[in-house]
């Protein structure tokens, strides 16, 4: 089944790790259409429409080789489909609305048996929920609708389930999460900014954005290389990238202008605008500056696909698309300590705009909202097997450049 929309959500731990994601499907438009609409009733066919997504898609180019959240409803869970899925890389979440009986705890015990993790999904106390919580590895609440979350905690604490905190949004909920014992969290908090009045951006962060204010405005290979040569930093981490598996160069590159001269200068200026934001956010979690970058990969290869002209235009979008957080300032302040090019100033600030809509779109792929996915689409001829195809190609590409990134 290769119609149909898969997004993913990064889980945390405690010191800001990815540890999983889950996954969100829908069934596109033409699927639906066809009769596997994944959101109808929780069928067999839903069941058989996610997984074959999922193996279509190949989890590993997905998941970045973490271990996965899926969503199982009780068809779900009284089939056989889970079977097929490897047990070492997939988390089985039960949903809130499942009714709890024989049938139900013996399917769970099967899965626990093959080697599954179990999660309660949304999790609100009742008595038919005991026999799984006895066998549960974690436990999702959700902070948005908990009234007294210190309340709901306290008898979850006898049994061996971790809790994870879901739809953490602001850095309060992260704190107040953390102080009752949480072991994950999932939400935005991460891509908000902690504004604080009266904040001033460190000397040694405006620095960075300035160098990349003249990486963004470079018209040639050799204006960049007088940023390069004085940072001893920077050439270093050039001639370690250039010299890397990723290139195959049959000979050692020693010199920056070799570099230069061979990476080409908008393969250098994405280069430098990716390090330079990950100095920015140095002290953020790692996630972050995947996120951008991903945002700014698919909204590149988007505009390629569409034939349309400002790939670059469109990296930089998605790459300043979180800059409020990396500087915890308000976006349009955050945008005051660098000149961006005036579609992407737009983009980032006028959600009525094409560049805009775009973006919306990126970010609603993030949230599961596939109803705006796909009008945004259909607006600009994109067809589904391309968003899917830009999708996988860039989580694949962030995923390489993260783990570049990571050790230099």
């Amino acid at each position: 089944m290769k119609d149909a929309f898969v997004g993913r959500q990064p889980v945390f731990d405690r010191d800001g790790n990815v540890v999983a994601y889950e996954l969100l499907f829908r069934a596109s438009q033409s699927a639906t259409q066809s009769g596997a609409n994944a959101d109808s009733d929780g069928s067999q066919l839903t069941a058989n429409v996610l997984v074959g997504s999922l193996m279509d898609i190949g989890l590993d180019q997905i998941s970045g080789n973490k271990l996965v959240y899926i969503n199982a409803s009780r068809d779900f869970l009284l089939s056989d489909v889970a079977s097929i899925l490897p047990a070492e890389s997939v988390a089985i979440e039960v949903l809130e609305d499942v009714v709890v009986d024989d049938e139900v705890v013996n399917a769970c015990h099967a899965l626990k048996e093959k080697g599954f993790t179990l999660l309660l999904d949304d999790f609100i106390y009742s008595l038919q929920w005991e026999p799984l919580l006895k066998i549960a590895d974690i436990i999702k609440i959700d902070v948005m609708v908990s009234e007294d979350l210190a309340a709901e905690v306290e008898p979850l604490r006898k049994y061996p389930a971790k809790l994870l905190a879901e739809k953490v949004e602001t850095k309060e909920e992260l704190e107040l999460t953390k102080s009752l014992g949480f072991d994950y969290f999932q939400g935005y908090f991460f891509c908000r900014p902690d504004v604080v009045s009266g904040k001033k951006v460190p000397d040694s962060k405006l620095a960075i954005l300035r160098a990349l204010q003249e990486v963004m405005v470079a018209e040639a290979i050799q204006d960049l290389e007088q940023v390069i040569v004085h940072d001893v930093g920077l050439s270093y981490r050039l001639l370690k990238y250039i010299n890397s598996a990723a290139f195959c160069m049959r000979s050692e590159i020693k010199t920056v202008r070799q570099a230069l001269s061979l990476l080409g200068l908008k393969n250098i200026q994405l280069w430098l605008s990716v390090l330079c934001m990950a100095s920015v956010a140095k002290d953020k979690p790692q996630e972050l500056i995947h996120v951008a970058m991903l945002r700014g990969r698919i909204l590149e290869e988007t505009i390629t696909t569409l034939k349309l002209p400002g790939k670059a235009a469109c990296f930089t979008l998605g790459l300043f698309s979180l800059l409020d957080a990396f500087l915890d300032l308000p976006m349009e302040e955050a945008l005051g300590q660098v000149r961006l090019p005036q579609d992407v100033y737009e983009g980032l600030t006028d959600p009525c705009s094409h560049y805009g809509r775009l973006l919306d779109m990126v970010k609603s792929m993030e949230t599961g909202n596939w109803e705006y996915v796909e009008s945004i689409c259909g607006e600009n001829g994109l067809n589904h097997e391309d968003l899917k195809s830009i999708q996988i190609s860039s989580i694949k590409w962030v995923d390489e450049y993260a783990e570049w990134l990571s050790k230099v």
